[in-house]
C-alpha cells in the first residue's frame, strides 16, 4: 500500500491534468472536447516471501571445514483493473455549458485563486464592460478587453492590499403571503425546514409567513480605501458610486441600484477562451480559426506552448498532430490558471 496508492494517485493527478490540456489543444483547432471519467480502481496484490539454508559440513580438502549456504526469494505481483466511462451523460453536458453560479467566484477568491485570474475565466461582461467570450471572429484588440484588463489589475492590487474583497451577507427575505395558523401542522414545519426555509409568525400574530436566508454576494470595502487612485480608477470604469461600504453583485446582470453586474461564462465557454493561448507551429496555420488572435494579455496566465520533440522542462505535455503541446515546469502563472479550471470542473 506505502508503494501502490500514491503511485495510482499520482496517475489519476497526472492524466487528468493531460486529458485536460488535450481538450485546451482540441478547441484551438476547433474540434470538440472529450472526456474520461476514471469509474473504478481495484487492484489484487500478492505477496511472496521464502527463505532456506543449506550447505556441506565435514571434511573438505582435508581441512575440517564446513560450509553454510543461506538463499531467500521475495515475489510481489499486482494486477490493477481500471475502469473507464466516457461523460457524455445529459447532467454533465449541463453542467458544462451552464453559466457558472457566483458563489464560484466567492469560493475561488476565498479559497485563495487572485480575483483577476478567477473574473478573467469565469466573467463574460461587468458592468458593460466584455471580456472576450467569442469562438468565432473575436478580436483581442477592441476597447473593451483592454478596459477589462486594466479593471482586473486594479482589482488585484486592491485585494492584495486588503482593501476590497468579494464577500457574502445573509440576508432574512419574506417568500410568501400571509398563512392562517389553523392551515399549516407540524409535518409542515418539518418540510419547509427541510427544504430551507422557515415559518415564522407575522407581526400581528394572525398566522405565519414563510421566509429563507438568502446568501447576497457584494464587493466589500475597507473605509481605508477611499482616496485611493486604485480605488477611485475601478468606480469610474464601472460607473458607480464612491465612498460606499459595499456594492451588491449579481451573477445575471442584473444587481440592484449601483451594483456590480457580472455575466458569466459556463466551463466550456472558459476553456474555449483559454484554448486561444495554445501556439500553433507555422505549418498548421490552416489547421486553425485565422480569426482568433493571440491574447498577449491572456498570455500573462496561461501560455501553452509547442514544439516538434519532448523536452526537459516540459511540466505536461500532451502530443497531438505530431507535435507537442506543453506547460513548461517554472511557469506558475499557466500552473495557477490550470489548477483553478481544474477546481471549476469538479
Amino acid at each position: 500500500m506505502r508503494v501502490s496508492r500514491l503511485s495510482y494517485n499520482e496517475a489519476v493527478q497526472a492524466s487528468d491534468q493531460r486529458e485536460l490540456l488535450l481538450n485546451l489543444v482540441r478547441l484551438r483547432y476547433t474540434e470538440a472536447p472529450e472526456f474520461l471519467q476514471i469509474s473504478s480502481i481495484s487492484t489484487q496484490m500478492n505477496f511472496e516471501a521464502s527463505a532456506g539454508i543449506g550447505g556441506e559440513f565435514g571434511e573438505v580438502e582435508a581441512n575440517n571445514s564446513s560450509f553454510v549456504t543461506p538463499g531467500a526469494s521475495v515475489g510481489y505481483s499486482e494486477s490493477p483493473t481500471i475502469s473507464f466511462v466516457p461523460r457524455r451523460d445529459q447532467e454533465f453536458t449541463r453542467q458544462l455549458v451552464t453559466p457558472v453560479e457566483l458563489d464560484s467566484l466567492y469560493l475561488l477568491t476565498s479559497y485563495g485563486w487572485g480575483v483577476d485570474r478567477a473574473l478573467l475565466l469565469i466573467a463574460r461582461e461587468v458592468n458593460g464592460i466584455s471580456n472576450i467570450s467569442t469562438r468565432e471572429y473575436s478580436s483581442f484588440a477592441g476597447h473593451d478587453q483592454q478596459t477589462f484588463q486594466k479593471l482586473i489589475m486594479l482589482m488585484r492590487q486592491l485585494v492584495a492590499e486588503r482593501l476590497i474583497a468579494v464577500d457574502v451577507q445573509r440576508r432574512r427575505g419574506v417568500v410568501s403571503a400571509h398563512i392562517p395558523h389553523d392551515s399549516v401542522s407540524v409535518e409542515d414545519f418539518m418540510k419547509v425546514h427541510e427544504e430551507g426555509y422557515q415559518l415564522e409568525e407575522n407581526a400581528e400574530k394572525t398566522g405565519y409567513i414563510l421566509a429563507q436566508d438568502r446568501r447576497n454576494y457584494v464587493m466589500s470595502v475597507d473605509a481605508k480605501a477611499w482616496g485611493r487612485p486604485g480605488l477611485t480608477a475601478v468606480t469610474d470604469v464601472l460607473n458607480i458610486k464612491a465612498n460606499q461600504p459595499f456594492y451588491e453583485m449579481d451573477g445575471k446582470g442584473k444587481a440592484r441600484g449601483d451594483g456590480i453586474h457580472l455575466t458569466t461564462r459556463s466551463v466550456l465557454e472558459m476553456m474555449a477562451y483559454l484554448s486561444n493561448a495554445v501556439s500553433v507551429p507555422e505549418d498548421h496555420a490552416g489547421l486553425v480559426d485565422a480569426n482568433v488572435a493571440t491574447n498577449p494579455a491572456l498570455q500573462q496566465y496561461m501560455n501553452i506552448r509547442v514544439s516538434k520533440s519532448p523536452r526537459e522542462d516540459m511540466f505536461l505535455a500532451v502530443k497531438y498532430r505530431d507535435h507537442w503541446f506543453y506547460i513548461i515546469d517554472n511557469d506558475l502563472e499557466s500552473k495557477r490558471t490550470l489548477g483553478l479550471l481544474t477546481s471549476l470542473i469538479r
